[in-house]
């Protein structure tokens, strides 16, 4: 050991491990990029050898209080996984439920939960554009997502009440309608957008010194993709062609045109064109379920209705909002349900033991499932282009550690 008596430092020997100069650095909980988690990175020189994570600074052990609280109550809960995508968390606790009480939809509600879930999507990756564009060193690529992201966030509070927290759907339907300035305020919102990012692109992306951030930096090959289960941008990055709302084909995703974004690149710039180019698609959807949505109907399915008296179903959404209807017992068995988040697939499985309680309720969310492909992209990369790297897979820590 060397001892500094001047200023009492305690310094480490270089650790030789086959030759190389290993230096081990603590990467968070506290950093302005890593956010919420840790990772000790051992470098050689600037060039990372190893990476060993360290999750759980922010667990909030929400698979088992989701246990101990009516099934009704857990949607707000939940939807605290990514509160910027909380309607794709909440539509998949929703089809579980849904599935194991044999709960239907109405039409309605289906077409509102594709528009809402698109425009969740655009606002995790507005998010993560933004936070990923600081990482890089862009300041005026953060605001500009931001900027663009307060405008839906007010879109969403005409619908829910709420800007962040719309705890809005419900098993078998959804808890409010819009009003009918929604539509038209959607549409001018989505062009709009649609010019803005096209800006971004220019200030941010082919901007020399953001594109050579991203550019061949954190390779993560289709092969290494697959293998270690990379899911959203973060597999579609890596050219694998996998998205939950073409395979699981929930909701009614199959009736609209739209396009699997993929790029072949597998670096952190593939990433983040696939996340700009979901923007486009998630618009692209919602024109059309705007132009296809019932303007007035039941806002939940047959199953919930029946409980309503016949003379009283004019006041069915009012039923809805005080929760009258979700007040029954959730049967024995269990279900499933998957959506595609922003980020990538969030997966919900219920088990029912005939109480007001799910026995149990199991969660996977993509970044726990994207943190083996980061630790992998990682690998091999020079220490400062960590952040471009994490930020490129729009890592999360309060959705990693549920």
């Amino acid at each position: 050991m060397i001892k500094s008596e001047e200023y009492g430092l305690i310094l480490k020997e270089e650790k030789l491990e086959g030759g190389r100069r290993i230096l081990d650095i603590f990467w968070g909980p506290q950093h302005p990029s890593s956010g919420h988690t840790r990772f000790i990175v051992e470098v050689d020189g600037d060039i990372v050898v190893n990476v060993t994570p360290d999750p759980g600074y922010v667990h909030r052990t929400m698979e088992k209080l989701g246990e101990t609280r009516h099934w009704i109550q857990n949607i707000p809960l939940f939807e605290r996984l990514s509160l910027p995508d909380a309607i794709n968390v909440t539509w998949a606790y929703a089809i579980a439920i849904e599935k194991l009480t044999k709960y239907d939809v109405s039409p309605r509600a289906q077409y509102l939960r594709v528009i809402m879930g698109e425009l969740s999507r655009i606002s995790t990756h507005l998010y993560d554009l933004g936070i990923h564009s600081i990482m890089i060193g862009s300041s005026t690529g953060f605001m500009w997502c931001f900027g663009l992201r307060e405008l839906l966030v007010q879109l969403w509070a005409m619908v829910t009440g709420s800007r962040t927290t719309p705890t809005w759907v419900l098993p078998g339907g959804v808890r409010t309608a819009p009003p009918d300035a929604f539509y038209e305020q959607t549409k001018g919102f989505l062009n709009y957008l649609e010019k803005k990012l096209d800006e971004f692109i220019r200030l941010v992306i082919k901007n020399p010194v953001g594109y050579y951030r991203l550019k061949d930096v954190g390779y993560l090959s289709k092969e290494d993709a697959a293998k270690l289960m990379a899911t959203g941008p973060g597999a579609r990055g890596s050219g694998i062609e996998w998205d939950a709302r073409k395979t699981y084909r929930y909701g009614l995703y199959d009736e609209f045109e739209w396009e699997v974004c993929v790029e072949d690149g597998g670096d952190s710039l593939a990433r983040t064109l696939v996340r700009i180019c979901e923007i486009k698609q998630s618009a692209r959807i919602i024109r059309q379920a705007i132009d296809r949505t019932p303007r007035d109907g039941p806002l939940v399915g047959e199953s919930l209705l029946h409980r309503i008296p016949p003379k009283q179903r004019e006041k069915a959404n009012e039923y809805i909002r005080l929760g009258a209807l979700f007040t029954t017992m959730l049967p024995q068995g269990e279900g499933v349900g998957i959506t595609e988040g922003g980020r990538g697939r969030y997966f919900f499985h219920v088990f029912g033991d005939g109480t007001e309680k799910p026995y149990r309720v199991r969660i996977s969310t993509p970044s726990w499932q994207n943190l083996r492909p980061m630790i992998k992209a990682f690998i091999g990369a020079r220490l400062m282009d960590l952040p471009a790297i994490y930020g490129s897979f729009g890592y999360f820590p309060p959705e990693q550690d549920r």
